[in-house]
């Protein structure tokens, strides 16, 4: 695969773009009014959208440059030299490698549960809802900063607070490693789309987008909730972003050609 200057420039542009786009949700925690209208449904409707993009773009594109690139390796860099044995072997070739990622991401999964097991049950909706109403209970009745209500609430109310506190921390911090994991092969694939095809690229970087803006509110707002630090949130917000250009560096040394047309 030889890919041109540009090419490569703009592959590490739309990885870039997807990986900051986690940075899009982290900022709802500078607006009161956002962090009030963070719930299980909004988030469901943006996990669903960008699942459906994903999938399509997945079976409806890649699945099929896959198939296309398998054709062009047998057929001896020719894909009109490919008989019927030929594009049968490409589609099983195909299948079998759309199998293997998606075992490799089930195996991240796994490690993830292995490494903490109760980061799906630690923190159930009912206590975000619970303390997300708390939130807007205690700013309407005293009308001061969110920060500053949430610390004097803390110190009244004693250790059930401190509790849910370190509990919204820890699953902040971890779901933002999770992520972070989550988001190196998709940094590979919006590379490696990219330098292939252009138009690829770009509906790539828009699907993962779309995917990764819930993601930094799910990120941001237990850590915000538990510190009261839009800084500290939106900081592990960026580190999880890292990720996709990093894993765009990964693909850019396994599958590049350098920065040179020639």
């Amino acid at each position: 695969m030889v890919a041109t200057e540009n090419r490569v420039a703009l592959a590490f542009g739309l990885n870039i773009a997807a990986g900051l786009s986690t940075c899009i949700g982290g900022i709802i925690i500078f607006n009161k009014k956002l962090v009030y209208l963070t719930n299980p449904s909004s988030l469901g409707i943006a996990f669903g959208v960008s699942a459906g993009v994903m999938i399509f773009i997945a079976l409806g594109d890649i699945f099929g440059e896959s198939v296309n690139a398998f054709q062009e390796g047998l057929g001896g860099k020719d894909e009109q030299n490919c008989d019927k044995m030929c594009k049968g072997n490409s589609k099983m070739f195909t299948t079998i490698c759309f199998i293997n990622g998606a075992a490799i991401i089930f195996l991240i999964d796994f490690i993830i549960h292995k490494i903490s097991p109760d980061i799906d049950h630690e923190l159930s909706i009912d206590k975000i809802n619970t303390f997300r109403q708390t939130f807007s209970q205690i700013d309407s009745k005293y009308g001061s900063d969110l920060v500053e209500v949430q610390t004097s609430h803390a110190k009244k109310n004693g250790s059930g607070d401190v509790t849910t506190k370190q509990t919204l921390n820890r699953m902040g911090i971890l779901t933002a490693l999770a992520i972070a994991i989550h988001n190196l092969p998709e940094g590979v694939t919006t590379y490696t789309g990219a330098v292939k095809d252009t138009k690829l690229g770009i509906a790539l970087a828009i699907a993962i987008a779309l995917h990764n803006i819930p993601e930094g509110i799910a990120v941001a707002t237990p850590i915000y909730f538990a510190t009261g630090s839009k800084l500290k949130a939106f900081r592990w917000t960026f580190i999880s972003a890292l990720a996709e250009p990093f894993g765009g560096i990964i693909g850019w040394l396994i599958a590049g050609d350098g920065l040179n047309a020639n």
